[in-house]
């Protein structure tokens, strides 16, 4: 049986090994367990020593290397201190890319969903649906098409995969709301929910009400940010695209070459005019674009691209035929806009004016897209675009020249 000399020297050894012990580590696991600032080892007190002693009992045995590299593995997110502008302040849509929002089942019945406006020709139903699309890829939160929309598109898409809205499934009362009221609704939902977490995954659903967009929605901004997903949306049906790479052929007969088989780029263009006059006047007070902004998009090209071949489709081929066509500049000739829009998404680079369709069209190519200089502050549908990609050509001679990044 040890002495009481023998125990109080095993329990000073004891008590130093675990001083060093924290010294050499000393983070504590538990913030409300920490030492006296005023230990001194060399003189300790048998209270002080028994204090320490079950300090250190308690301590897990720690290993360091595995511990660091945990940390550096997996950080832990700081909960979001300065958002973005708001939806609504700012007019434009930003969105938090550091996080993740668990969607919402497609098949949970219970919860609330959201429609979109199915009114429009192609491009506008392409706006819509890819807004809509959006709102679940961004937010989690169920989403619905409509009939006419999802048959016109499925006509000549082959990827239409959101679920048209069933009674047994899209149940209640919706409530009417713009989209960008709804856009800055779930941000603020999504903004909240990160400020209460650590953890870069919501789970918690944002949305609590079901809602039907009303409008028009175009967020071009958020389009160009999520290209690449927009592609997956909108593939070409096989006939389509067929026929829209014969009518390219068709027009590159003279030059002795094919779609697939060429040694210069080609640029798109799309030339909107027998319908948009009045529509662009009464919306934005503007006036249709004139030979001068599709001479200065050829010459924006010219300056960065060797002998490209500029091919136009549009709506009023005579108009283009007599004001546009030279050695470089074809019209395609064709009847059926989705063909058209194929074509132009075809372009290694492209030339848009101010519709939807033409835009659409651009955002399913790959390349450069020109797209009007307008100071009309009523057009704003491209003023939060900052992308590396898009270009403001002049469309008259007295606008300054946009510049570029």
């Amino acid at each position: 049986m040890a002495t009481l000399r023998q125990k109080r020297i095993l329990a000073l050894g004891s008590g130093l090994l675990c001083f060093v012990y924290v010294l050499l580590f000393p983070k504590p696991l538990d913030k409300h367990r920490r030492l006296p600032k005023d230990v001194d080892n060399n003189t300790l007190s048998s209270t002080e020593l028994e204090n320490l002693l079950v300090i250190c009992r308690s301590l897990p045995i720690l290993n360091t290397t595995a511990s660091r590299t945990n940390e550096q593995a997996d950080p832990r997110p700081s909960p979001l201190k300065d958002p973005l502008p708001l939806p609504s302040q700012s007019g434009c849509f930003p969105y938090l890319s550091e996080l993740y929002v668990q969607p919402v089942p497609e098949h949970d019945c219970d919860q609330p969903y959201v429609t979109v406006n199915q009114a429009g020709r192609l491009g506008n139903k392409m706006c819509q649906y890819a807004s809509l699309y959006l709102l679940r890829h961004l937010f989690g939160v169920r989403v619905s098409t409509l009939d006419k929309m999802h048959a016109t598109l499925d006509k000549f898409f082959k990827s239409i995969v959101m679920p048209v809205r069933k009674p047994s499934c899209f149940v209640g009362k919706v409530k009417s709301i713009s989209y960008m009221d709804l856009y800055d609704k779930l941000y603020r939902a999504e903004a909240r929910a990160w400020t209460n977490t650590t953890s870069s995954v919501i789970i918690e659903p944002l949305l609590d009400t079901s809602y039907h967009v009303y409008d028009f929605p175009e967020p071009r901004d958020l389009f160009l940010e999520h290209r690449k997903l927009i592609h997956t949306l909108f593939k070409f049906r096989d006939e389509v695209m067929k026929n829209a790479v014969q009518n390219i052929n068709n027009a590159l007969k003279s030059f002795n070459a094919t779609y697939h088989q060429r040694d210069f780029p080609i640029v798109t263009v799309h030339v909107r005019r027998t319908d948009y006059e009045g529509h662009l006047k009464m919306l934005y007070k503007l006036t249709q674009l004139g030979k001068l902004y599709y001479t200065n998009a050829f010459e924006f090209y010219k300056k960065r691209l060797k002998r490209p071949l500029f091919l136009v489709v549009s709506d009023d081929p005579k108009w283009c035929r007599e004001n546009l066509q030279a050695k470089d500049v074809l019209v395609i000739a064709s009847e059926v806009p989705a063909e058209d829009m194929a074509a132009m998404s075809l372009g290694d680079h492209h030339i848009t004016s101010y519709g939807t369709f033409s835009f659409m069209a651009a955002l399913l190519g790959n390349g450069n897209i020109t797209h009007p200089l307008t100071t009309n502050p009523r057009y704003n549908l491209v003023r939060c675009v900052d992308s590396p990609v898009f270009h403001r050509v002049p469309r008259s001679d007295k606008q300054e020249v946009y510049k570029q990044r």
